[in-house]
């Protein structure tokens, strides 16, 4: 097994919260390394692990007691609820923490309100780890208002993918093209980066179109859990992910109805699958994005093609796969490289900007200092910074932020370029590769 990558700011959250806290919440999507970090955590304490399964309270209640009977050597334990159980726990001396594991599937099966009383009636010198992967009843049923539990939760931590840089701790020795193309299909997500023993375009191929592993049919697994109505949301994710990003595209690729898209398009945005991108500074309409690479990548290569690649015929999915995903990996380094080159840059805010059919990549502005970047991005080799910096120029006449008092700095970043520029700073992928190294150490040296 792999040591565990990152986490180090959540492992050091969870010792601080086992210092003074009593119930802790750990949810994030599925795949993304919650159990591991657990695990990690309750390692070298004494501590209960329990997994629920995605049945009756009546059900996991039974798997809970022949696992703690055979835990503790007492024959026939057999609870009725859980407060009987945790009654039970908070007479051990040798538990200190209780970790339930999947908690969401519990919360279905409406074992809420027993927890409310177990929080306020019977645990007193023990410890509660609650973790959740279905998205839409962790943020609903524990984190609203109205929740049993609202109040109770002393630390609550949602668990994210892993950053692009991290690959470069997970790959050692990886290239910088081959961390974007990994990045690209698994979005950082532990489970689908376990499936790839090397970090280059070729195994992407090899890992993402393999109808037999998990990574092939999870985006699938996931929605039809999380959502009702599945095939809408796929419909629309389709959509969105093939670059038809206005309500009145989406309408017209779905046949939904532009006057009931808001309400889908609202359930996807507060779940986390897409976000909703306007012009910086800007209070135009704006377009939809899907917000994680692994959907991006899934709606765009494996989806249309899903019944085919599932029946073993490959040929249609893996030529639309070569032809396309270069283009494909210019968005993804457009977002990696903007998140890596803003680390260097002093700004107050930033984003992209467009007016028409002009647009500019990336924009940063400090308003303390009245100052401007303007940032083009280019997927591409041997690339000439002054061509690119002419086109620049004339799309900045047009952001009027401060257009006659501010002052302004252009950046071409490009994966390598065949000349120096007098008039903008140039960041090749090398420069690139080493402040996400930078970063990496960083990271380790705080925690």
């Amino acid at each position: 097994m792999k040591p565990l990558i990152d986490r180090r700011e959540e492992l050091k959250a969870l010792e601080e919260w086992y210092n003074k806290g009593r119930v802790a919440l750990i949810f994030g999507r599925r795949r993304v390394g919650k159990t591991r970090l657990v695990l990690e955590f309750i390692k070298n304490k004494r501590a209960v692990y329990l997994l629920a399964a995605d049945s009756t309270l009546e059900y996991n209640l039974a798997k809970f007691s022949e696992e703690l009977s055979e835990r503790f050597s007492v024959p026939g334990l057999r609870f009725r609820d859980f407060e009987e159980l945790f009654r039970f726990i908070e007479g051990r001396s040798d538990v200190d923490i209780v970790v339930i594991d999947e908690f969401g599937y519990l919360v279905k099966a409406g074992a809420l309100p027993q927890f409310q009383r177990i929080v306020d009636l019977i645990l007193d010198t023990k410890k509660l780890v609650l973790t959740g992967s279905t998205i839409s009843a962790i943020e609903s049923k524990l984190l609203g208002y109205r929740s049993p539990l609202y109040g109770r939760l002393d630390l609550v931590k949602k668990i994210q993918p892993l950053r692009f840089h991290h690959l470069f701790e997970w790959f050692p020795g990886a290239t910088f093209d081959g961390a974007i193309a990994v990045y690209g299909a698994t979005g950082g997500v532990p489970r689908y980066l376990e499936f790839f023993s090397k970090c280059t375009g070729d195994e992407v191929e090899k890992v993402m179109l393999n109808p037999d592993i998990l990574p092939f049919r999870d985006a699938k697994l996931i929605i039809e859990e999380e959502l009702p109505e599945p095939h809408r949301y796929f419909q629309i994710l389709e959509a969105i992910a093939g670059d038809r990003t206005r309500l009145s595209e989406i309408s017209h690729v779905t046949g939904i109805e532009p006057h009931k898209l808001p309400y889908y398009l609202g359930v996807l945005r507060d779940l986390g699958y897409v976000y909703y991108e306007k012009p910086l500074l800007e209070g135009k309409r704006g377009i939809y994005r899907v917000k994680e690479p692994y959907f991006a990548f899934w709606f765009r290569f494996i989806y249309p093609f899903y019944e085919e690649i599932e029946s073993g015929l490959k040929t249609h999915a893996e030529t639309y796969f070569r032809k396309n995903f270069n283009t494909y990996l210019g968005q993804v380094f457009e977002q990696v490289a903007g998140e890596l080159v803003l680390q260097k840059i002093k700004h107050t805010r930033a984003g992209r900007w467009w007016k028409g059919d002009t647009e500019i990549d990336l924009i940063a502005i400090d308003e303390e200092t009245a100052k401007a970047y303007f940032i083009e991005f280019k997927y591409s080799s041997d690339v000439d910074p002054e061509a690119d910096l002419d086109r620049l120029k004339k799309k900045t006449a047009l952001f009027g932020w401060k257009k006659d008092t501010r002052k302004e700095e252009y950046i071409v970043v490009a994966k390598s370029f065949k000349r120096q520029s007098s008039q903008a700073t140039t960041i090749d992928q090398q420069k690139l590769h080493e402040i996400a190294l930078e970063t990496l150490n960083n990271e380790r040296e705080k925690y």
